[in-house]
């Protein structure tokens, strides 16, 4: 089974990236890749991959059901439609680093604030992590 392949990456654009910028950067890959200037022996297979991108993203419906081939929202970004089991528990994390480091401080019993303080880094650094997806 062939992939499709990503026409983000394709037109280098963003996939929050409004229709104005994906004709700005299609007209500009169009005008750097065309076979006509571009001599190089792939220049023509690159720009068909550019105008399938293009035709696709160019149009909304067309958009829509690439995102959601690719399990991602329509207009919503590279958020997954099923989030991990890690993902959805993210929240608690920061939650129990929360209540461990408010505890510690009210009843002074401050060698639980370092456990509290790790629990923060760890749902700083997944935070970190989900979102650059």
């Amino acid at each position: 089974m062939t992939e499709e392949p990503d026409y983000y990456a394709i037109l280098q654009v963003d996939p929050l990236a409004e229709k104005e910028i994906i004709e700005a950067a299609y007209r500009r890959l169009a005008a750097k890749y065309h076979p006509d200037l571009d001599h190089s022996p792939g220049a023509t297979e690159r720009m068909k991959l550019i105008n399938a991108a293009y035709q696709v993203l160019s149009n909304s419906e067309k958009r829509r059901a690439y995102d959601l081939s690719r399990g991602v929202r329509p207009g919503r970004g590279p958020t997954p439609l099923r989030t991990s089991l890690g993902q959805r528990y993210v929240w608690w994390i920061l939650l129990a680093a929360l209540i461990i480091m408010v505890v510690s401080l009210r009843f002074n019993a401050r060698f639980f604030l370092p456990i509290g303080f790790l629990f923060l880094l760890i749902w700083f650094v997944w935070l970190r992590r989900t979102w650059r997806r």
